[in-house]
């Protein structure tokens, strides 16, 4: 049985960490490792943290130099066949979702990955993982429903200096091009709250895509895929500014509905 290591990012995030660090304790995969790395934080996280230590396996809580370089931490301090992210606010779909995916997996598999859900305050929507050979048009899965072999992330760091938003992508993006194994599994892996960082900064995180692509496939058509994007993003952040969060969801589940497109 391979080992996983799910990792966790914490920074002063009190009203949020507990219910990941309940998740990833009730996972009923026997071979995992939880390390968790905390960035100092200046709230009761860390004493919240405390509390499950004798369930942790590797715990620091020291100053880091944002999200990514933490992952990187977790990265190196972690001793998993495998690595999965999941950072405070974030949980599992259920206990046996790292177990439903594992017993999948294909031997050769070196990014492998699940499906997962986003919880509105008045909806939830189904997210269901894509095939790789659409990695060009962006992420084509959460990094909460995604397993990478922690060799690949050991020799392929999390670039933070150079992509603030989308160093994520920018690593699985590139493991695509390098001719790395996926293997996408349709099994819930993860839910999590809207509003994390790419979905807060959409129209910088689609820039950032687009520039990472446009490294390995200059084209006309990658061109113009993003230009069409980003104009999207700035329309739809109009009514979202005008109408406040609360009250886009609800017009947003209305349209969901009349298209058909998966919610809960």
């Amino acid at each position: 049985m391979q080992k996983v290591s799910v990792i966790t990012i914490s920074y002063n995030c009190e009203s949020e960490i507990e219910p990941t660090l309940k998740s990833v304790i009730a996972q009923d995969y026997i071979a995992i490792e939880f390390v968790v790395i905390d960035g100092a934080s200046k709230d009761t996280t860390f004493d919240i943290i405390s509390r499950y230590k004798n369930n942790i396996d590797v715990l620091v809580s020291e100053a880091d130099k944002g999200i990514y370089d933490a992952m990187n931490k977790g990265v190196q301090k972690a001793s998993g066949d495998w690595v999965i992210f999941m950072n405070a606010g974030d949980t599992f779909y259920n206990e046996k979702a790292i177990s439903s995916i594992m017993n999948k997996a294909d031997k050769d598999t070196q990014l492998l990955y699940g499906d997962h859900e986003v919880v509105y305050d008045h909806l939830t929507k189904i997210k269901s993982g894509i095939p790789a050979e659409n990695l060009w048009k962006g992420m084509i899965c959460s990094h909460q429903a995604l397993f990478v072999k922690r060799n690949l992330l050991l020799s392929h760091p999390f670039e933070w200096k150079n992509w603030k938003i989308s160093a994520d992508f920018h690593f699985i993006f590139n493991r695509w091009q390098e001719g790395c194994k996926f293997q996408h599994v349709p099994v819930f892996i993860a839910k999590f709250a809207a509003g994390g960082l790419s979905e807060v900064s959409s129209v910088p995180s689609k820039i950032e895509t687009w520039s990472i692509v446009k490294e390995k496939i200059n084209t006309k058509e990658v061109d113009n895929y993003y230009s069409k994007l980003i104009r999207y993003e700035k329309l739809v952040n109009i009514p979202r500014n005008l109408l406040g969060a609360k009250s886009f969801e609800l017009l947003m589940k209305l349209k969901n509905k009349m298209t058909g497109k998966n919610l809960k």
